[in-house]
């Protein structure tokens, strides 16, 4: 049986420019403890071996040494555990390459480099790892096109580790493509890939295990615990879970009057370990209005950004101004509805109750109210965008 951790793109040293210097320090020491978090968890599960599929260090031409002897330190702490590693898009071996650049003499005695294409055997474990490094940023061929199927000693487990594209109709121009079915034409048991952020399975035998700590919105890596009983076996594939550091998260708030108390408590949680982008739209009364100004000015710093589309809400000569002259009509009988006091007609509540409950008692006002102000606002908002009224009022970037 063998068992090992699959992960990739650690791109140790990012540059985050859309942060300050400090916080760009913070997320890059993250970074680190993340890495460090597999080995811990290696350790604990004494599992031997680690295959890190490319993009360690972050724009490997112009990476300061220390970046990688930052990574070297951690690796060395770890003897017991052999960590292969090839190079990807972000870390090619080409010309003043951070690696070519780091002595020898540095480098822990537990780490293999692969330095261009080669087979790997790892006896104990009954493995053989097919890894291929990258010469250039950007290739058109796979980077495991030499392997040789019918020479495959299959008395093994046989593993392949590359850095690239899947290359199918979705991404037909992927950066080094791979065949989807590359691994059961080849006889791999499985196949380990770097260079997409978020953990994906191609088939029973080919992932991707994304970052072990986001570099953006939308990343959602883990690093894979494997393990392959024998030969031909389908591996048995486990996320490693509590190695990210921070979280990135985005959450997009409808604005109302009736839902601001709960914005203004909601405003304040962020996280001290959370990266939050925040998107505000809606229509408020102008007393609220000026709170949530003052509202976000207190806690802009908080937030990764927040995008501001709330505007006051539109007074009837604002409403009443959109739209051609079916929905000026419509329009006013919204607005007669809200002044009447009158229950709300079938035909309006059969748009927003289900049907079995068109025969329980009418709404209360208030709750008529809301109904009838936001079909108000989705008008003005719709026609104000359409260019049919005035769009400054809803926008605030």
């Amino acid at each position: 049986m063998a068992v090992f951790i699959h992960t990739s793109d650690w791109h140790i040293g990012n540059s985050f420019v859309h942060f300050d210097p400090d916080a760009g320090k913070r997320l890059n020491r993250a970074r680190l403890t993340a890495v460090e978090s597999i080995f811990v968890y290696a350790r604990q599960k004494k599992i031997p071996l680690i295959l890190c599929a490319g993009d360690a260090v972050d724009n490997g031409q112009l990476a300061p040494e220390k970046n990688l002897l930052d990574l070297f330190a951690v690796i060395k702490r770890y003897p017991e555990i052999n960590v292969i590693l090839i190079t990807g898009n972000h870390d090619p071996l080409m010309a003043n390459n951070v690696y070519l650049r780091a002595a020898e003499s540095n480098y822990p005695p537990n780490l293999h480099l692969v330095k261009k294409t080669e087979i790997i055997p790892l006896e104990p474990l009954n493995l053989a790892i097919y890894a291929a490094s990258t010469l250039e940023k950007n290739g058109t061929q796979n980077p495991l096109h030499w392997i040789d199927a019918r020479e495959m000693d299959k008395s093994k487990i046989n593993i392949g580790l590359a850095h690239g594209g899947i290359k199918n109709d979705k991404f037909a121009g992927a950066c080094f493509p791979i065949e989807p079915d590359f691994a059961k034409e080849k006889n791999l048991d499985y196949l380990a890939l770097g260079d997409w952020h978020s953990y994906v399975k191609i088939n029973h035998r080919t992932y991707y295990c994304g970052v072990p700590e986001p570099l953006q919105f939308g990343d959602d890596g883990y690093p894979l615990q494997v393990t392959i009983e024998k030969p031909g076996d389908i591996p048995k594939i486990e996320k490693i879970t509590g190695v990210s550091q921070y979280t990135w998260t985005e959450q997009q708030v409808e604005m109302t009057d009736s839902r601001f108390p709960g914005f203004k408590e909601m405003l304040g949680t962020v996280g001290e370990k959370e990266i939050k982008k925040l998107t505000v739209t809606g229509f408020l009364a102008a007393e609220n209005y000026k709170t949530y100004k003052e509202l976000l000015h207190l806690n802009r710093n908080r937030y990764y950004r927040i995008e501001d589309r709330v505007s006051i809400v539109p007074g009837a000569d604002d409403l009443t101004g959109v739209g051609d002259g079916h929905t000026k009509a419509v329009v006013r009988r919204l607005l007669e509805l809200k002044e009447s006091g009158a229950p709300l007609p079938a035909e309006i509540l059969s748009g927003v109750l289900p049907a079995d409950q068109f025969s329980i008692e009418p709404p209360a006002d208030s709750v008529k109210n809301e109904i009838i102000d936001c079909a108000l606002m989705k008008l003005y908002k719709h026609f104000s965008t359409a260019g049919h009224g005035p769009d400054k009022r809803y926008s605030n970037e």
